[in-house]
């Protein structure tokens, strides 16, 4: 026997449990609308995380090369190409010691050997046995724009990260 309210013996409209169909598509639209907004904050996000961590990549295969150099007694070479994305270490007589390939969101935006700006596809720094090498600027650009600096300083025996506007960068 089936009441007046529906198929089923003893139920009214009242006691009927679910969601609508307008209700369920108000969720799903709400739900598109709140991706919609936070998605460029999350691609931003990543890629600034590629950018940090290309940054310290670089930054480590700069001490890296300078430690090795040390260590070993020996001059080496660390071969920057802007247009694969490479940094290669080698000794003087070509063998390679050390290869990083930057992540594909990130590229080399600009070379600096001392104080001249390098326009080529790349450049050499060296590494010297008694700890000195040349001072080289790497300046590192990510997908949405957002920059870091790799310096190597002779003057304090190191290399460093910086961060800022491009103006920031000699």
């Amino acid at each position: 026997m089936t009441s007046p309210a529906g198929n089923r013996p003893g139920r009214g409209k009242a006691e009927e449990r679910g969601f609508t169909l307008i209700e369920l598509i108000v969720v799903l639209v709400i739900l598109a609308a709140a991706m919609a907004v936070s998605y460029p904050s999350l691609t931003r996000g990543s890629a600034a995380v590629a950018l940090r961590a290309a940054g310290r990549d670089v930054l480590n295969t700069f001490r890296h090369a300078r430690e090795k150099a040390v260590t070993e007694q020996t001059s080496l070479r660390l071969a920057i190409d802007r247009e694969r994305g490479e940094l290669v270490l080698a000794d003087s007589t070509g063998r390679e010691a050390g290869r990083y390939t930057l992540p594909g969101e990130v590229t080399i935006e600009r070379l600096a050997l001392g104080d001249r700006e390098i326009h080529d596809e790349g450049m050499v720094v060296r590494f010297l046995s008694n700890g000195s090498f040349e001072g080289a600027q790497v300046v590192l650009l990510s997908r949405t724009g957002s920059r870091l600096c790799i310096v190597s300083d002779p003057d304090r025996g190191g290399a460093r990260i910086e961060t800022g506007p491009m103006e920031a960068f000699p």
